[in-house]
């Protein structure tokens, strides 16, 4: 093993050209979208494909329950983190753009928000897609852009992740019945506004990261981690977010080009 220590680059709030937000998730692992609306989807589906193949191998090998089945199991498990680790990188490397500064999600406590269905309740697609989801790590992959960021004279700061995929950038309406049956497609039902829905994330992730930009101007410091630990601190940056638009014209179809067809 090798370790190195990466120094923060000295940047001011006035050298970063470019903000950027990106979201992640299962069928895309990522989507980045910047100010410019300049997006890139980076598809999960042949992360996914390969999830599923070191599943069958892994209940195979444990029906088996031999010795050798225990030590291809253990040799199975370091190649899937490799794999893992392989993907994560290669997808931070296209994030970390120089003189960024990059929204991340706050994913603290993500899994209890978003509970879903599970056991005997879930489908056997749900059961799927919940160990496919618990199996990647957004953390991992979070924590190769931060310091391919700082390599790139960037920086990665994290946004609270509260509505993000329910929230319309347009408009500011915030429901639920934005995501009709939690589809790919967001719709939101005060303006009309459409667009794919992991997009949308993205972009209110990005316009999150302005408003850090705006803060860490005015301030002199910045936060690289938000701290909404009291229901009225919460209340007031969701009030915040709230009134942020998305000023360039939306699409009704994702801008910018899918890398691959999750």
């Amino acid at each position: 093993m090798v370790s190195i220590e990466i120094e923060l680059p000295d940047i001011e709030p006035t050298t970063i050209t470019r903000i950027a937000g990106v979201d992640v998730g299962m069928r895309y692992l990522a989507v980045e979208t910047d100010l410019n609306n300049k997006s890139a989807f980076y598809s999960g589906k042949a992360s996914r494909h390969r999830a599923n193949q070191y599943q069958k191998a892994r209940r195979t090998l444990q029906r088996k329950d031999t010795r050798s089945a225990k030590r291809r199991l253990i040799a199975l498990s370091g190649r899937e983190r490799r794999f893992i680790a392989d993907v994560n990188h290669q997808i931070s490397k296209e994030i970390a753009k120089p003189v960024s500064l990059i929204g991340l999600e706050d994913l603290t406590g993500i899994r209890e928000r978003t509970k879903s269905k599970s056991g005997k309740k879930a489908s056997k697609k749900q059961r799927k897609a919940n160990r496919n989801s618990a199996r990647w790590s957004f953390a991992e992959l979070h924590g190769y852009i931060h310091y391919k960021a700082n390599l790139t004279g960037s920086l990665a700061t994290k946004v609270p992740a509260h509505y993000t995929s329910q929230s319309c950038p347009k408009c500011g309406h915030t429901s639920k019945a934005n995501r009709p049956n939690k589809g790919l497609m967001f719709r939101c039902e005060c303006c009309g506004n459409e667009l794919h829905a992991d997009l949308v994330g993205a972009r209110n992730i990005a316009m999150r990261t302005l408003l850090v930009r705006q803060d860490w101007t005015s301030t002199g410091s910045l936060s690289v981690s938000p701290d909404v630990s009291r229901d009225e601190t919460k209340a007031d940056i969701l009030q915040r977010f709230s009134e942020l638009r998305w000023s360039v014209d939306t699409s009704p179809h994702h801008s910018g080009t899918p890398l691959g067809d999750g």
